[in-house]
């Protein structure tokens, strides 16, 4: 006996085939040359050689004398497997001053330096509470490879301090660092630590899918001076290169420790909201510009994922020079408290250590 399907199903059935073949119609990838490329595997942060020590540095960053009550609960997301602090460092602030602390930042720092409140900067907030900071001036829009020489030949400049380095990279700022210490063994025979702050060191997709159109719009700006370089930023940013680079170079030679950027999407600036919307299709935990895992350092110490965009986890922008800055930029974060629980933890971790 027939039956007659019903009429929802036989649409539902058109629609389906409908999208198949609109899919099928649309241009697939690019083909990828194989022998660029190096096998990888998604898996929780203990199996890459993480040492995670989440617990212990939200207890260092919300003591008592610096929580207000609010800054814990919003300023470091928290995963379901965090668990409790086990081994409290007992920071001494008389330490800070025995390193050098050096900052290296990211692609087109420097184009766009009018942007920046240099006065509020984390070197200069932390050079108020005692550590001996400096910025690196790196070129915006240069590879890790020409950065990583400039890396070198400013900290190698003085032989007549012989305190230990401890050395940030933010953003791109972390692979140029990573570039020096494998290129130049006499900076990393001086390096105590190395620290990735929202470190692009897998990459970033939204590098690989640029085709130079920030390189062009950074080279432009009006809004400070980053020169020629050599043009290749966002190049070295491409995830192929990136984990290329990794499997050929890691371990560092120096100790090392993550903090990732992994804001709530109210924390997203709207000038970033296009970008963090692409990048969530693959996985909602990004900042806008770098996922959560490629942020990731394998074999470091994991210290948190912080509530911050991209940009306000280190970079102070004055929205009064910005057009329409209110709007599209949100960058209040308590930046320098973070980066002062950070030095202060791996400092203490550096002292306790043989």
């Amino acid at each position: 006996m027939f039956t007659a399907k019903p009429a929802h199903r036989s649409k539902s059935v058109l629609v389906g085939l409908a999208a198949s073949l609109l899919a099928a119609c649309s241009p697939l990838p690019e083909a990828v040359d194989t022998a660029r490329y190096v096998p990888l595997s998604l898996a929780p942060a203990g199996f890459a050689g993480v040492k995670d020590r989440r617990a212990d540095f939200r207890a260092v960053f919300c003591t008592e004398e610096r929580d207000d009550g609010t800054q814990c609960a919003g300023a470091l997301r928290r995963f379901r497997d965090e668990g409790v602090a086990i081994s409290l460092p007992a920071i001494d602030p008389s330490h800070r001053g025995d390193y050098r602390v050096a900052v290296a930042l990211g692609v087109g720092w420097d184009c766009v330096r009018e942007f920046i409140d240099e006065s509020a900067l984390p070197t200069a907030g932390l050079r108020k509470l005692g550590f001996d900071t400096q910025l690196i001036e790196v070129e915006g829009l240069s590879s890790s490879e020409r950065n990583a020489e400039i890396v070198s030949n400013t900290l190698m400049d003085d032989l007549t301090d012989l305190r230990p380095l401890i050395l940030i990279g933010y953003s791109k700022g972390a692979n140029d660092i990573m570039v020096a210490l494998e290129r130049y063994p006499q900076l990393a025979d001086r390096t105590a630590a190395f620290i990735s702050v929202a470190g692009a060191i897998g990459g970033s997709p939204v590098a690989a899918n640029d085709n130079g159109r920030t390189e062009k719009l950074l080279h432009f700006s009006p809004y400070g001076d980053c020169g020629n370089g050599d043009g290749l930023a966002m190049e070295s940013l491409r995830p192929v290169e990136r984990h290329a680079w990794l499997k050929d170079h890691l371990p560092l030679p120096v100790p090392a420790y993550s903090m990732i950027t992994a804001p709530e999407p109210a924390r997203v600036s709207p000038a970033l909201r296009s970008p963090y919307k692409v990048l969530g299709v693959v996985h909602p935990l990004n900042d806008g510009a770098l996922l959560h895992w490629d942020q990731l350092l394998p074999g470091s110490t994991l210290l948190g994922y912080a509530n911050a965009d991209h940009w306000a986890v280190s970079i102070p922008i004055d929205t009064s020079r910005v057009p329409f800055g209110k709007f599209a930029v949100v960058n209040d974060y308590e930046r320098v408290e973070l980066w002062e629980s950070i030095l202060d933890f791996v400092i203490t971790d550096l002292k306790t250590k043989p």
